[in-house]
C-alpha cells in the first residue's frame, strides 16, 4: 500500500500538489475560524442545584433540605460524586457525572428527579433551581459599575433591570451574577409597640398586605365586534394606598397598616457586597455557555458594554471594564505561541537553505510542514475540537516528527541524485529513494504513535487536559507521513527533474569526519560503550524523582484571585471595612491595574459564602520593572499585613482546575468523613497541626468554618398547649419578624418588587425578641418568652457533605515547587501519627495527589506501550539483536532532557512528562531508521557487514538526523526561551525537555549506536 501511494503520487504530481494546496487552504480557513479557548473542556458534566430556605440555620437546612435531595439525586444514573453545602437559608448541591456523559441528558435526569424531590421539602422552602449550563472555565468577564450620583438602590435597579437583560441577550453568555448594591423592596416596618397596642398579630398584618396587593386576571369581555381584555389593577400599588389597607376592625374602629407600620421602599437585607477600587459599587460576573467560543463571546459582550457605557456616563455611572478577563490569557498565549513559531519557522528556512543549498529542496521540505499542521487543524475543526493551549501543544511536540518527515525524503533523494549523476532516470530514482525509507519510516512513526498512547489513555482531569494534545500529535504525525508519501515525491518530481544537486556544505563534511573518527575509536571498546549507554539511562531515570513534581505549572496570568476569610460571625460591614483598607494598599503597588472585591454571596448566587468571606480579583500589569511573579509576591506581602484573616491566592486557571479535581483549590487536601461534626473537627485540627510542622507547608486551614454565635430558641410544648398555640404559628411569626415575609409582588413598569413584612427590630436584644406577641386560643396576646426560651449558643454556619457524608477538609498550600513530594511526606506523617476514631476515615485530594496518580497511570500504560513497541520492532526487523539494540539505546536519551529540566530550575510537570514521551519517540525513530538503513545496505545493496558498512550507514544517516535535530531545535528554541511568559506554561517545559533530549538522542544514535551495531548486530 505504501508503494502504491508513492507511485500514484509520482504518476500525477500536479493533481497531488493541487490537492495539497486545497487542504492547506481548508486548514487556513479552519485556523482563522477556529474556536479558541484557554484549555479543553476539562470539567466533567455537572449540575448545581440550589434551594432557598428562608430563616433556617445550617443544621436545619442540612436535615430538612439537603439530605432529602441528596437521597433523590444520588441515585441518578452515572453519578460519580455528590457534594453539598448547607448554610443559613441556602442548600447548594453539586452532582458530578462521569466523563463522556451527555450534559444535556444529565440535566434532564436531574430535573425529573427534582420534580419528585420537591415534594419532600417542608412548606416555605423555595423550589430547587438548576444553575445554567456553562463551560469548564465558567468565568467569562467580570466588570463593575460605580456612581457618585446614584444611590446603591438606584444603581442596583439600573444594573438589574436595564443592563442585565441586555447582557444575557449576548449569544454565549450563560449567566450574570450581581454583587453589591441594594435590592429594592416595598417594606412594611412594623412597630412592635403599636402592633401590641392595636391588638393584632403579624400574621393578621401580613394577610392584610397580601389582600391589598393581590393581582388577579380579570378575563375578557366579548362584544359584537371586538374582545376587550379586563385588566384588574392592584388596589394598593402606591405607598399611601398600601398604608390605608385595613388590618382589623376591633370595636368597629378600623386599624390600618399605616397605623402600626411604616410603609416605604427600601433595601432588602444583604448577604453580600462589592467594592471596586476600594469604593462601594456593583460587580457583575458573567459565565460562558457550554461549547461557546470564549474569545468571540467576550469580544461581543465587551462591544455591547461599551455601547451601554456611553449611555450611562451622562447619568453619573462609571463603567469598570475587564476586572477579570480570561480571554486575555487566550489572546496572550496564542499571540506569543504564534510569534515563537513564526521565529522558529524563519530559522528553519534559513537552516534548510544553508544545508541543502537549494531553494527547491528547501521549499519542498519546508512546505510539507505547514501542509501537515494545517491539515491537522482542519480535521480537529471537523471533529468539533477547539484550538487551545493543549491542542497547540500537541502540534508543537509533533514538530520533531513532522520536520523529520519533511527532511528525510528530500535529503535521501538529494543524496541519491548526487551519487547517480546526471544520466539517471529521474522518476525511477525518485521512486527508489522514496521507497527506500518508506517501510522504516512507517514503523518508526508507528512506534512514536504507540509511545503517545499512554497520554491518550489518561483518565480523569489529566486525561481531559492532555487527550487533545495526544490527539493533535497523533493526527499531525499520521498526516505528516501521508504528506511525505504523496506531496513530497510529487513536488520533487515537479521541481527537481532538471536541476542538478549541489555538493553538501563543508560543515556537514567536517561533522562526518568527526563521526567517523569517533565510531572508529569506540568500536574496539564496544562493551564499555554499552555499559556507559545503559548507565546514562539508569542515571536519567534515577534523577527524575529528584526534580520535584507537580500536576500543572504556575500559570502566569495577569489576574489573581485572593480568597480572604475573617473570623466566623464577622458582619458584612466589618468585612467591607477591612477590604477597603486592603484594596487601598494593593492599589498603591506599581503594576496593580485594578482591584475588585466581592463579599459574601451574590443575589441568588451559586457560592454559599458567609459575610466574613471575600474574594479579591486583582489585575496585574507587568512591565520591565516588575514581572508577574514579582507583582504576585508584593500582593502576598500586602495580605500578610492583615494577620487576622486566612488568605489563599491563586491564578484563575489554577482555581478552576483545583475545584474540578476535588471541590477545592488547594494543591493538597485531606477530607475527614464522619457522622459527628465535632469529632471531624477534632481530627481535622490534629491533621492541620501536623501539616503546619512540615517544611514549606505554607497556609494550612480548615475549609468548613468552626462554630459561631447563634441565638437559639427552644419551644416549650407544655406552654404551647396551655395557650393553644402551634409550633408552626410561632416559627412563622418569628420568621416574619426577623427574616421578613414576602407576601406579594408589585409590578412596577418592567420590574417586579416584593412586598415584605418586617419587624422594626434593629439592635434587638433577646429580651426584646421575647416580647414578640402571638395570638393565643382565646384571642389574648401571648409574649414569645412565655412559650419559648432564648439562649445565645455556638452553632454551625456551614455543613459540607460529599456522597451524603459529613466532611471537614484540611487544605494545605505548600510554598515549595515539589508539591508531589510534600503530599507524599504529609501522607506518611498522617499515617504514622493520626489515630482515627471509629466511623471516621480520610480521603486525599488536590492537584498534588492527582499528579502522583497521573504518574502511576502513565507508568502502567507506558509498560503496555513498551510491549507494543517491542512487537513493532520485531515485525520491523525480525531479529532479537536489532530489537535489543533499539531498547538499550532508548533510556540513555532521557539524560539530556533531565539535565535540561534541572539546569533551568523547572519541575516535572505533566507538560514536561509529555516532553519525555515525545523525546522517547524521536529517539526510537532515529535508531529504527539507522538500523533499517543498515539492513538496506546489506540486503538490497549487497554490502558485507563490518565496520566499514557501519561507518557508511552512520555517515549517510548523519545529514537527516542532524538536520532534523537542528530544525526541531530551532523551531522549539523560541518557545523554550519564552517558557517564563504567559501562554508558554505547558509548551515551554515540553520544549526544554525536547531540546535537551535532542542533544543526547542525536549523540546516541549517530555516535554510540554504530559501534555497538558494528560489533554485535550481525554476529553469527
Amino acid at each position: 500500500m505504501l508503494a502504491t501511494i508513492v507511485r500514484s503520487s509520482l504518476a500525477a504530481p500536479r493533481i497531488v500538489t493541487a490537492l495539497s494546496l486545497l487542504v492547506a487552504l481548508l486548514g487556513t480557513g479552519a485556523l482563522l475560524g477556529a474556536r479558541l479557548d484557554v484549555f479543553p473542556d476539562f470539567a466533567p458534566p455537572h449540575v448545581l442545584v440550589q434551594v432557598e430556605a428562608p430563616g433556617l440555620d445550617a443544621t436545619q437546612v442540612e436535615s430538612l433540605v439537603t439530605r432529602p435531595l441528596e437521597d433523590v439525586l444520588g441515585g441518578a444514573e452515572n453519578v460519580e460524586a455528590v457534594r453539598s453545602t448547607s448554610s443559613q437559608g441556602l442548600a447548594a448541591i453539586q452532582v458530578v457525572f462521569g466523563r463522556g456523559s451527555d450534559p444535556y441528558l444529565q440535566r434532564q435526569v436531574i430535573s425529573e428527579r427534582l420534580g419528585g424531590g420537591s415534594a419532600l421539602l417542608p412548606p416555605g422552602i423555595g423550589p430547587p433551581q438548576l444553575s445554567p449550563l456553562s463551560s469548564s472555565m465558567e468565568y467569562l468577564l467580570h466588570f463593575g459599575f460605580t456612581s457618585d450620583r446614584l444611590s446603591p438602590l438606584e444603581l442596583h435597579d439600573l444594573v438589574r433591570w436595564t443592563l442585565k437583560p441586555q447582557i444575557l441577550a449576548v449569544p454565549g453568555v450563560a449567566q450574570a451574577q450581581i454583587f453589591g448594591g441594594e435590592s429594592r423592596e416595598r417594606q412594611l416596618w412594623v412597630d412592635p409597640v403599636k402592633l401590641n397596642a392595636a391588638g393584632v398579630t403579624l400574621e393578621e398584618l401580613s394577610e392584610a398586605a397580601r389582600r391589598a396587593t393581590l393581582i388577579s386576571g380579570g378575563g375578557y369581555l366579548e362584544t359584537a365586534v371586538q374582545r376587550l381584555v379586563l385588566r384588574a389593577q392592584a388596589p394598593a400599588e402606591s405607598l399611601s394606598a398600601l398604608g390605608q389597607a385595613v388590618v382589623a376592625t376591633p370595636a368597629g374602629v378600623p386599624v390600618r397598616i399605616g397605623d402600626i407600620a411604616q410603609v416605604r421602599d427600601g433595601a432588602a437585607p444583604r448577604f453580600g457586597d462589592a467594592m471596586i477600587g476600594g469604593h462601594p459599587g456593583i460587580l457583575v460576573e458573567t459565565s460562558t455557555q457550554y461549547g461557546a467560543n470564549t474569545l468571540e463571546v467576550t469580544r461581543a459582550l465587551e462591544h455591547r458594554l461599551e455601547i451601554l457605557a456611553t449611555q450611562l456616563a451622562p447619568r453619573g455611572v462609571r463603567y469598570h471594564p475587564a476586572l477579570l478577563r480570561p480571554a486575555s490569557f487566550i489572546e496572550s498565549a496564542i499571540a506569543k505561541l504564534r510569534n515563537s513559531l513564526l521565529v522558529g519557522a524563519a530559522l528553519v528556512v534559513v537552516l534548510l537553505l544553508l544545508t541543502l543549498r537549494d531553494w527547491r529542496g528547501a521549499l519542498i521540505s519546508f512546505g510539507a510542514i505547514p501542509v501537515s499542521l494545517l491539515a491537522t487543524i482542519w480535521i480537529l475543526g471537523l471533529g468539533g475540537l477547539s484550538l487551545n493551549t493543549m491542542s497547540l501543544g500537541g502540534l508543537v511536540v509533533a514538530l520533531g516528527v513532522v520536520v523529520d518527515d519533511a527532511v528525510i525524503d528530500v535529503e535521501n533523494i538529494t543524496r541519491r541524485r548526487r551519487a547517480a549523476g546526471a544520466s539517471a532516470d529521474m522518476r525511477s530514482l525518485l521512486l527508489e529513494a522514496s521507497l527506500e525509507v518508506r517501510r522504516p519510516v512507517f514503523y518508526a512513526t508507528a512506534a512514536v504513535a504507540v509511545a503517545f498512547l499512554p497520554i491518550l489513555m489518561l483518565s480523569g482531569l489529566q486525561g481531559a487536559f492532555f487527550r487533545p494534545l495526544a490527539t493533535a500529535f497523533l493526527l499531525a504525525v499520521g498526516l505528516s507521513l501521508l504528506v511525505a508519501m504523496s506531496a513530497t515525491p510529487a513536488l520533487c518530481a515537479l521541481l527537481m527533474h532538471r536541476h542538478r544537486p549541489r555538493a553538501e556544505p563543508a560543515w556537514l563534511g567536517s561533522c562526518k569526519r568527526w563521526q567517523r573518527s569517533a565510531i572508529t575509536a569506540l568500536e574496539p571498546r564496544a562493551a564499555p560503550v554499552l555499559i556507559g549507554v545503559l548507565l546514562s539511562g539508569v542515571a536519567g531515570l534515577a534523577l527524575l524523582p529528584v526534580l520535584g513534581a507537580r500536576l500543572l505549572p504556575d500559570f502566569r496570568e495577569n489576574y489573581l484571585i485572593a480568597h480572604a476569610s475573617l473570623r466566623p460571625g464577622i458582619s458584612l460591614l466589618e468585612t467591607s471595612r477591612v477590604g477597603e483598607r486592603i484594596a487601598a494598599r494593593l492599589a498603591a503597588i506599581s503594576g496593580v491595574k485594578s482591584v475588585a472585591e466581592q463579599i459574601g454571596r451574590a443575589e441568588n448566587g451559586q457560592d454559599p459564602d458567609a459575610p466574613n468571606k471575600s474574594e479579591f480579583e486583582i489585575q496585574l500589569e507587568p512591565s520591565g520593572r516588575a514581572t508577574t511573579g514579582q507583582l504576585e509576591a508584593r500582593v502576598r506581602e500586602v495580605f500578610e499585613q492583615f494577620p487576622n484573616q486566612l488568605v489563599e491566592i491563586y491564578s484563575v486557571l489554577a482555581e478552576r482546575i483545583g475545584e474540578t479535581l476535588s471541590g477545592n483549590v488547594a494543591p493538597f487536601s485531606v477530607s475527614v468523613f464522619g457522622p459527628d461534626l465535632d469529632v471531624d473537627d477534632e481530627v481535622a485540627g490534629g491533621i492541620a497541626a501536623l501539616l503546619r510542622k512540615l517544611p514549606q507547608s505554607g497556609t494550612v486551614r480548615l475549609q468548613v468554618p468552626p462554630r459561631q454565635p447563634e441565638l437559639e430558641m427552644q419551644l416549650r410544648p407544655e406552654r404551647l398547649s396551655l395557650y393553644g398555640l402551634q409550633a408552626a404559628e410561632v416559627l412563622g411569626a418569628l420568621n416574619a419578624a426577623y427574616h421578613g415575609t414576602a407576601v406579594a409582588h408589585l409590578n412596577q413598569s418592567d420590574r417586579s418588587v416584593p412586598v415584605v413584612v418586617r419587624l422594626a427590630a434593629a439592635g434587638a436584644t433577646p429580651d426584646e425578641i421575647g416580647n414578640l406577641r402571638l395570638r393565643g386560643r382565646d384571642g389574648a396576646l401571648v409574649p414569645l418568652s412565655s412559650v419559648a426560651t432564648l439562649e445565645v449558643v455556638s452553632a454551625r454556619s456551614l455543613i459540607a457533605h460529599e456522597d451524603g457524608l459529613r466532611r471537614q477538609v484540611v487544605i494545605a498550600t505548600p510554598t515549595g515547587a515539589d508539591q508531589a513530594g510534600f503530599a507524599r511526606r504529609a501522607r506518611e506523617q498522617i499515617a504514622a501519627h493520626v489515630k482515627l476514631p471509629p466511623g471516621v476515615y480520610l480521603r486525599y485530594g488536590g492537584t498534588a495527589p492527582a499528579q502522583a496518580a497521573a504518574a502511576r497511570e502513565l507508568l502502567w500504560h507506558a509498560g503496555a506501550a513498551l510491549v507494543l513497541i517491542v512487537l513493532l520492532l520485531a515485525l520491523a526487523f525480525g531479529r532479537s539483536r536489532h530489537v535489543l539494540l533499539v531498547l538499550a539505546a532508548l533510556p540513555s536519551t532521557l539524560i539530556g532532557g533531565v539535565l535540561a529540566v534541572a539546569l533551568t530550575g523547572a519541575t516535572l510537570s505533566l507538560g514536561a512528562m509529555v516532553g519525555f514521551v515525545a523525546l522517547f519517540g524521536i529517539a526510537a525513530r532515529n535508531t529504527i531508521l539507522l538500523i533499517s538503513h543498515y539492513e538496506h545496505l546489506i540486503t538490497i545493496e549487497g554490502q558485507p557487514w563490518g565496520l566499514q558498512t557501519a561507518l557508511r550507514g552512520a555517515e549517510e544517516r548523519l545529514t537527516p538526523v542532524l538536520l532534523t535535530a537542528l530544525l526541531t531545535a530551532l523551531a522549539l528554541l523560541p518557545v523554550a526561551l519564552q517558557s517564563h511568559q504567559p501562554g508558554h506554561e505547558i509548551e515551554g517545559p515540553m520544549a526544554i525537555v525536547i531540546l535537551g533530549g535532542l542533544v543526547s538522542s542525536t549523540l546516541v544514535s549517530l555516535v554510540f549506536v554504530p559501534p555497538l551495531a558494528a560489533r554485535w548486530l550481525h554476529r553469527s
